[in-house]
């Protein structure tokens, strides 16, 4: 089971590697997963959303380019992603929301 614990929207900027490309409006639904039986399970969490382009962005060439990309959030948070579409759906990489380590 699934159940829905933050959904953060704000604006931030996209990264590939160190490489800034550009600044986006994002609004993204934070899941966690777990389990029904009486067994411990470590947390798992699942993120999508949609970006919308601020700056000229080119959403659909970071499509067509297929690479992970990294999402810096407002709050300081980074986020590893695919663009699902070139309209900006977005689905996390699996590392989940994290602090990045200066």
């Amino acid at each position: 089971m699934q159940r829905l614990i933050e959904q953060p929207s704000d604006t931030g900027d996209i990264f590939v590697g160190s490489d800034r490309l550009g600044r986006v409006h994002y609004h993204l639904s934070v899941y966690q997963h777990f389990s029904d039986a009486d067994e411990t399970v470590a947390a798992n969490l699942e993120i999508e959303g949609r970006l919308v382009a601020v700056e000229g962005l080119d959403l659909a060439e970071i499509h067509r380019r297929n690479s992970e990309v990294t999402l810096r959030l407002a709050d300081g948070r980074s986020l590893d992603l695919t663009l699902l579409a070139g309209d900006g759906r977005v689905h996390s990489t699996g590392r989940g929301l994290y602090k990045a380590v200066q």
